[in-house]
């Protein structure tokens, strides 16, 4: 009950003190209400697009070749993402009131420079990896260090914990191995926030360093400080699945992470100046508005990665496979942005 006054009281003052966006000539009369029905038509057709991904992905999920290998499931979960986003922009394009239309499609020169690409595939690297790891970070807490396997004997039904293989079967039970919680497992509620709050923070420090240092130059040491504690957290996580006393190794998970969560934060700033000074005025807002755009599926897929490597029994997979992805994009921002006779220094 506490936020929906501080929402309500927000919405309302928001809506009566900051409807001060600037008029780009679609509709100079009425401009409040004109904006509300342009915003909700676009709204509108998203939520569309969002729901025949949807459908899709009831239709489909019993499909053996979306089920019958990780590699099917997490392409599924791409598949989704793409119907997503192709169908949103069309309906965009074609399904707008035609003044929306036409500022729309005045923004399409974005799409010729490929610089619009390489800036996006960072973006998703920085943005999409902070929303990603918010949302997977509970739930590797609980799953790594949550449970315990342990042996013990099953009789009648019920597992009891100790005990010795001949003692069990002498009283008609069945030795064996069973998972339970761990008594001593960290408590989620009370680390799960941080991640996040340590990027959301971070990031403004990020921009600043920018302003000062560069957008690129930033972003290339975050990059290589990401990757390193991309593949120590996947090191960690192989060598804590399965210990009978896994919690001993929270500190230094907890740790990685943060700094996962850092580097992930401060190169969302590092990158929004690079776009800013890379692009002419009237085309960095459409760029940030696209790559902010794209890399928030970052929310949907990075977690279900995780989920599909968990059911497998390799969480790390998802980790060094996002090791991998973080080199290409410091190839990327080192090339066009970084070396020595690069094609556009100083961004």
């Amino acid at each position: 009950w506490f936020w929906w006054p501080c929402c309500a009281v927000s919405a309302v003052a928001a809506f009566f003190w900051m409807s001060n966006h600037p008029d780009h000539g679609n509709h100079p009369k009425h401009q409040t209400i004109m904006n509300l029905v342009y915003f909700y038509w676009l709204e509108i057709v998203a939520l569309i697009a969002a729901l025949i991904s949807v459908i899709t992905l009831i239709t489909t999920r019993a499909s053996p070749a979306f089920t019958s290998t990780a590699a099917g499931k997490i392409g599924h979960k791409f598949l989704l993402v793409v119907i997503a986003a192709v169908l949103e922009h069309l309906f965009m394009l074609y399904l707008s009131p035609k003044p929306v239309k036409e500022r729309l499609r005045s923004q399409l020169v974005i799409f010729k420079d490929k610089h619009t690409y390489i800036m996006t595939y960072l973006y998703i690297m920085c943005f999409g990896s902070f929303i990603g790891y918010s949302g997977s970070f509970p739930k590797l807490i609980t799953d790594l260090f949550g449970y315990i396997t342990v042996d013990g004997c099953t009789n009648e039904g019920e597992f009891l914990q100790g005990g010795d293989q001949e003692t069990c079967e002498a009283d008609g039970g069945v030795w064996g191995q069973a998972e339970i919680t761990n008594p001593n497992a960290p408590n989620v509620f009370k680390f799960a926030w941080m991640g996040a709050a340590v990027g959301s923070l971070i990031r403004p420090i990020g921009g600043m360093l920018s302003d000062k240092y560069g957008g690129a130059r930033v972003t290339m040491i975050m990059i290589i400080w990401c990757t390193a504690a991309a593949i120590g957290q996947a090191i960690l996580v192989s060598k804590t699945r399965g210990l009978p006393n896994p919690e001993k190794n929270f500190g230094l998970f907890l740790f990685l992470f943060l700094n996962l969560f850092f580097t992930t934060g401060s190169m969302n700033g590092s990158t929004f100046r690079t776009i800013g000074v890379l692009f002419p005025a009237d085309q960095a807002g459409p760029v940030l508005g696209w790559s902010s755009a794209i890399a928030s599926y970052g929310a949907f897929v990075i977690p279900a990665m995780f989920g599909v490597a968990i059911a497998e029994g390799a969480p790390e997979v998802t980790l060094y496979a996002l090791a991998g992805y973080y080199v290409t994009c410091g190839f990327l921002n080192f090339w066009y942005y970084v070396r020595p006779g690069c094609e556009r220094p100083g961004v």
